[in-house]
C-alpha cells in the first residue's frame, strides 16, 4: 500500500519552529576621561614632572670653539647643540624664565655648552671627510636609558634653509594628493648588504626597492623639490647609521610624512612621554625586505590616523620650535628621581588627543 501525501496535506508540519529574537548585547559606552591631568599618558607637557633649575656656565673661550667654527657649524647639520643652547639661554625667552637661575648655589642642573658635535663637524672638515683620519677619540655610542636621553636631530631643510612646511601642505597638514607611497634621501648607494653601516639597510632600499611603482629613492635632491615629493608622500624610509637618531624622522614629521622605523637600529628620542607607535611604522630588520607588502596590509584608516598624529604631536617634538627643552627636561627629572609637579605655561603648546 503506497500513501499519497498530497502538497499542504502531510500528518506532520514540515514547518520550521519560530525561533525567539535574541536580546540584543547592553551596548557598552566608552570609559570617561581620567580626572587626574597628572595620570594621563602621553602627558600634557604642561603638567611637569619638575621645574629645575639650570644653572649655564661661562665657557673660558681658550677651551671653546672659535666664533669662525661656531658660524661654520651654524650651517651644518651638526648645529643642535647651538641650536639648543641659544634656545635656553636667550634672556626673557619662556625657556629661560622657566629654568634658568644667574645663582649656581640655586641650580639643580649645570650646562656645560662643550659644542661637541660642531668639533667634530671641524675637525672632519679639517681633515676633508677622510675616514682614515680620525677625529673622534673613544666615543661611547652605546645607548643606556638609565642616564641617556636622546634628543631630536637638526635637518638641513628646516634649521639651515629654513623652509616652511605650509608653503607644501595647509595649515592642518592635509595631504595635497600623495601619491607616493614611500621616499628616502641618503648618500652611500653602494652599501654591501653585510656592512655594519646601516646594517645593510641601504642595500636593500637602493638594490630592492629604487625602481619599485610608488616608490621615490635618490641619493640626493634640491631642497625644494624634494620639500614638494615630501608633500606628496604617504611613507618616508629611515636607516641605522653611525648615531642613534636619524634627522630623517624629523623631516618627515614636519611635513605630515609618516615614518618607517627600524626598530632595531633607532632609537626614537623621548620614549617615556612620546607615544611612537600612534604615528609610525615599526619594522623589524629581519623583516624589512617585506616593506612593500607590509605597507600595503595598513589600511586607510589606520594610515590617516597615524597622517593626523603626525602633524599634531610630531611637530612639536622637531628641534627647531623650543618643546625639545620641556622633554628634555621630564627626562631629567626621572634620573634626579625629582617628582615636584607643576603647571607650566608652554607658548604655542596645546595638549591634543586622538
Amino acid at each position: 500500500k503506497v500513501n499519497i501525501i498530497k502538497p499542504n496535506e502531510s500528518k506532520k508540519s514540515t514547518e520550521l519552529p519560530v525561533l525567539s529574537t535574541p536580546t540584543p548585547l547592553a551596548t557598552i559606552s566608552p570609559l570617561p576621561p581620567i580626572e587626574d591631568k597628572w595620570r594621563i599618558w602621553p602627558p600634557d607637557l604642561r603638567y611637569a614632572i619638575c621645574r629645575p633649575k639650570i644653572y649655564i656656565y661661562k665657557i673660558p673661550p681658550e677651551i671653546q670653539i672659535d666664533e669662525f667654527q661656531k658660524q661654520r657649524c651654524i650651517f651644518s647639520k651638526y648645529n643642535v647643540e647651538l641650536i639648543l643652547y641659544n634656545q635656553l639661554s636667550t634672556v626673557n625667552s619662556s625657556l629661560y624664565k622657566l629654568y634658568i637661575t644667574e645663582k649656581p648655589e640655586e641650580a639643580d642642573l649645570f650646562y656645560i655648552p662643550f659644542f661637541g658635535s660642531c668639533y667634530l663637524f671641524n675637525c672632519w672638515i679639517k681633515n676633508n671627510w677622510n675616514e682614515k683620519e680620525k677625529c673622534q677619540r673613544n666615543i661611547d655610542q652605546k645607548f643606556r636609558r638609565y642616564n641617556t636621553i636622546i634628543i631630536p636631530s637638526s635637518t638641513p631643510i628646516l634649521n639651515i634653509f629654513r623652509l616652511n612646511p605650509h608653503q607644501f601642505v595647509d595649515k592642518t597638514g592635509s595631504p595635497r594628493g600623495r601619491n607616493i607611497k614611500g621616499i628616502f634621501r641618503g648618500s652611500y648607494a653602494n652599501t654591501n648588504v653585510t656592512d655594519i653601516y646601516s646594517d645593510g639597510i641601504k642595500h636593500v632600499i637602493f638594490n630592492g626597492l629604487k625602481g619599485l611603482p610608488g616608490w621615490n629613492i635618490e641619493e640626493s635632491s634640491d631642497r625644494e623639490e624634494y620639500s614638494r615629493l615630501l608633500a606628496r608622500t604617504k611613507y618616508g624610509l629611515t636607516s641605522s647609521e653611525w648615531t642613534l637618531d636619524t634627522t630623517r624622522i624629523w623631516e618627515y614629521l614636519s611635513f605630515g610624512v609618516v615614518p618607517i622605523v627600524i626598530d632595531d637600529g633607532i632609537i626614537k628620542p623621548f620614549e617615556d612621554d612620546v607615544d611612537w607607535d600612534s604615528m609610525i611604522v615599526r619594522v623589524r630588520r629581519s623583516e624589512f625586505h617585506r616593506i612593500s607588502e607590509i605597507l600595503d596590509a595598513i589600511s586607510e584608516d589606520e594610515y590617516q590616523k597615524k597622517r593626523k598624529r603626525v602633524w599634531l604631536i610630531g611637530r612639536y617634538m622637531v628641534i627647531n620650535n623650543g618643546c625639545a627643552w620641556h622633554f628634555i627636561v621630564r627626562s631629567f627629572c626621572r634620573m634626579l628621581k625629582m617628582v615636584n609637579q607643576e603647571v607650566i605655561d608652554i607658548e604655542g603648546y596645546t595638549h591634543f588627543s586622538i
